[in-house]
C-alpha cells in the first residue's frame, strides 16, 4: 500500500511538472502564431492595395515574399504544437497503461482478500482463532493482525476507486489532446494550401518580371546612385559635425590655456614686487619657465582634440544602446520587406544588391516617427529617396528617408515615438508606401532589424 501511495505521489509530480513546461512552450508557440497571422493579414492589405493596378511589380513581390515567408513560419510553429502534442499524447499513452496494469493488479489483490473474507466469514471462526493462542500476547497479536487486516482491505477498495478516477481523468485529457492535434493538422493542410497558391502566384509574378530584366537593371543602377548619394551626405554630415566639435574643443582648450597663463602672469607679477627669499626666488624662476614653456606649446599645437560628446549627449547615447531590440519601430504599421547587408537579387540572377539599412513597407498616409529621442541634424531632399531626416542620438543617428513631408527642422529637438513626416506612396509604382531606415553608429552602419522591438504594432 505505502508503495502505490509513493507512485501515485511520483506520477501526479511529473504529470504536474510536465504540464508547466508545456504550457510555457505552448504559450510562446500561440504568442508567435497569433503575430505571424497578423503579419500576413497586414501583408494582404497592403497586396489589396498595390493589386489597384493589374501590373505585376517589384514591390508586390517583395510583399509576397515576405508572405510566403511568414507563411512557412507559422506552418513551422503548428508543426512544433503538433509534435508538443505528440509528446504529451505518448507520455498520457504511457500513464494511461502503467495506471490499468495497476488497476488490474489491484483488483486481483482484492478478489483475493475478498475470497479469504468470505472463508473466514464466520465470526465463530475469528473468534476461535483469538482464544486458541498459546497464551495472552499471542492472543492480542492475533486480534490486532484481524483489525489491520481489515484496515488494509478497506484502503486497497478506496485505492481502486481512487486509481479508477485517476484513470478516467487521463483517458479525458488524452482524448482532448487527440482533439486538438486533428484540429491543427486541419490547419497545418489549410495553410500548406495557401502557401502553394502564394508559391503559384509567386512563380507568376517572377515570369512576369523577368520579361523586363532590362528595365529592373536601369532601375536598379539608379537605385544604387541614389543610395551612394544618401551615404555619401550621411558621411558628410557625420565629418562635419565631428569636425565643428574639434574646433569647438580646440577654442574651448586654448580659452582655458589662456586663462591659466593670465592667472600665472598675474601671480609672478605679484611676486616679483615683494621681498623674496632664495627659495622662493626658485620657485618664481621654475613658474616663469613653465609659462614660456605653454607659449611654446600654443603656437606650435595645431592638432584637434578628439572628437568629445557633451555630458547630456552621453547620456542619449548610453540610453540609446541599452534600448538595442526594444526601439519603437518608426511606423505604427508595417512589415521589413527589404533587409539589411547583401543579398542575391530575386528576380535578377546573379546580382547581388545591398541594403544600408531596412525597407519598410507600410499603408498610404501612415506617419514616420522618431524611434528615440535626439536632436535633428539635418533635413534635406535628395532625388529618388524624397525627404530625408537626420536624427542624432549621441554618438548614434537615425535616418529616415522617403518622406512625403516633414514635421521637423534642422536643430529640433524630438522625442521617442514623435511623429516627425510621413512616408511617400507612389502612385505610379502600385502605390509603393516604404520608408527606408538606417542606424549608424559614429560612421558604422548598423541593422536597425536588430535594433527594433520584436512586438511591432501592426
Amino acid at each position: 500500500m505505502y508503495r502505490y501511495c509513493i507512485y501515485i505521489l511520483i506520477l501526479l509530480f511529473s504529470v504536474t511538472g510536465f504540464n508547466t513546461l508545456y504550457g510555457q512552450s505552448k504559450k510562446e508557440l500561440e504568442q508567435k502564431k497569433k503575430k505571424n497571422q497578423k503579419e500576413i493579414d497586414y501583408t494582404n492589405k497592403l497586396l489589396k492595395e498595390n493589386k489597384k493596378s493589374k501590373n505585376k511589380s517589384y514591390n508586390t513581390l517583395l510583399i509576397l515574399n515576405r508572405k510566403i515567408s511568414l507563411r512557412k513560419e507559422l506552418i513551422a510553429g503548428i508543426s512544433s504544437e503538433i509534435k508538443n502534442l505528440n509528446i504529451k499524447i505518448d507520455k498520457n499513452n504511457k500513464e494511461i497503461n502503467s495506471l490499468a496494469k495497476e488497476l488490474v493488479q489491484l483488483k486481483k489483490d482484492y478478489a483475493q482478500l475478498i475470497y479469504y473474507a468470505y472463508k473466514n466469514r464466520s465470526s465463530y471462526d475469528r473468534l476461535m482463532y483469538i482464544l486458541s493462542a498459546n497464551d495472552f500476547n499471542q492472543a492480542y497479536k492475533r486480534l490486532k493482525y484481524l483489525q489491520q487486516y481489515s484496515e488494509y482491505r478497506r484502503k486497497q477498495a478506496t485505492a481502486i476507486v481512487k486509481n479508477q478516477k485517476i484513470l478516467a481523468k487521463k483517458l479525458a485529457e488524452l482524448q482532448v489532446k487527440i482533439n486538438e492535434k486533428q484540429d491543427l493538422l486541419a490547419v497545418q493542410q489549410e495553410e500548406t494550401t495557401q502557401l502553394t497558391k502564394e508559391k503559384e502566384e509567386q512563380t507568376e509574378i517572377l515570369s512576369s518580371l523577368k520579361s523586363k530584366e532590362t528595365e529592373l537593371k536601369e532601375k536598379l543602377e539608379e537605385h544604387i546612385l541614389i543610395s551612394r548619394k544618401l551615404q555619401k551626405t550621411i558621411e558628410n554630415l557625420i565629418a562635419s559635425e565631428e569636425e565643428a566639435r574639434r574646433k569647438a574643443n580646440e577654442i574651448a582648450r586654448k580659452e582655458k590655456k589662456e586663462k591659466e597663463k593670465k592667472l600665472k602672469e598675474e601671480k609672478i607679477k605679484a611676486l616679483k614686487n615683494k621681498n623674496l627669499s632664495k627659495k622662493e626666488k626658485e620657485i618664481l624662476e621654475k613658474e616663469e619657465k613653465e609659462l614660456s614653456e605653454e607659449k611654446e606649446d600654443v603656437k606650435s599645437t595645431n592638432k584637434p582634440d578628439v572628437f568629445e560628446m557633451t555630458p547630456e549627449e552621453k547620456i542619449t547615447s548610453a540610453n540609446f544602446g541599452n534600448n538595442k531590440g526594444f526601439l519603437p519601430w518608426p511606423t505604427e504599421r508595417g512589415l521589413i520587406t527589404g533587409t539589411f547587408g547583401e543579398h542575391e537579387h530575386p528576380v535578377l540572377p546573379g546580382i547581388i544588391i545591398r541594403n544600408d539599412g531596412i525597407d519598410i513597407s507600410t499603408s498610404e498616409g501612415e506617419n514616420v516617427r522618431a524611434i528615440f529621442s535626439g536632436v535633428v541634424s539635418k533635413v534635406m531632399q535628395i532625388p529618388g529617396f524624397n525627404n530625408v531626416i537626420i536624427i542624432r542620438h549621441g554618438n548614434y543617428l537615425s535616418v529616415y528617408s522617403n518622406l512625403s513631408q516633414v514635421n521637423v527642422k534642422t536643430g529640433d529637438k524630438v522625442t521617442a515615438k514623435q511623429k516627425i513626416g510621413k512616408v511617400f506612396t507612389d502612385t505610379d509604382d502600385d502605390n509603393k508606401t516604404i520608408l527606408h531606415l538606417q542606424i549608424w553608429k559614429n560612421n558604422i552602419k548598423m541593422d536597425p532589424a536588430l535594433w527594433l522591438s520584436q512586438r511591432n504594432s501592426n
